[in-house]
């Protein structure tokens, strides 16, 4: 958590702590926004593309909500200029019901949000709300709740999931790990190469 502060980006973070070809193991992105078709012709630098925009853009919408008093206006509105706000309101690459299926209009769209989510960046950085009291206060009830704070759950790769896209290197047996945390983020996490790697970064589900 400390190094993606510093950025407020998780594209830094993927050379050293995720799997190295992590989205070869899923058939979509994880907000089902883009067709499995289309997913599946895109190349290895456009999944990530679409990671890192998608998850950047998760982040904010959980800072978001950690930050909002229950009476809050529009999205964004605390964290960002008017402006910016709207843009990212716009996107579709993580909420709403848009669903890609040409490659030439999700690019546009991964554009546009990538240029939005650089244009935040500085704003996100100077107003530093992960040490806001409100910020704080809701990270503390939700460290504390038994659903909501931090847990590790593991589970056994089976053979059928072996048999799904990129599994095939890992032993049948082998541990998975789930890792939910206060900040609504659950990590899956495997060992590979000695250490443990991220597979992916999704919302967590709080049951």
């Amino acid at each position: 958590m400390a190094r993606f502060l510093q950025t407020r980006d998780v594209r830094p973070l993927l050379a050293e702590y995720f799997l190295d070809d992590f989205t070869t193991l899923h058939q979509q992105d994880f907000y089902e926004k883009v067709a499995p078709e289309l997913y599946a012709r895109l190349s290895k630098n456009e999944r990530v593309r679409l990671f890192v925009a998608q998850e950047n853009l998760g982040y904010l919408i959980t800072l978001d909500v950690m930050t909002q008093p229950a009476t809050a206006g529009l999205p964004f509105e605390r964290l960002l200029p008017a402006a910016i706000a709207r843009k990212l309101n716009r996107e579709r690459l993580v909420e709403g019901r848009a669903k890609f299926t040409k490659r030439s209009e999700l690019l546009q769209e991964l554009s546009r949000l990538e240029q939005t989510l650089l244009e935040a960046r500085p704003f996100v950085k100077r107003k530093n709300l992960e040490q806001s009291p409100a910020f704080l206060k809701k990270f503390s009830t939700f460290e504390r709740d038994a659903h909501l704070g931090y847990r590790v759950r593991g589970s056994l790769i089976d053979d059928d999931l072996r048999r799904e896209s990129g599994f095939a290197r890992f032993a049948t047996g082998q541990k998975v790990f789930s890792v939910n945390t206060p900040i609504l983020i659950e990590l899956i996490v495997v060992k590979d190469g000695g250490r443990l790697r991220i597979l992916t970064v999704v919302p967590a589900d709080g049951e």
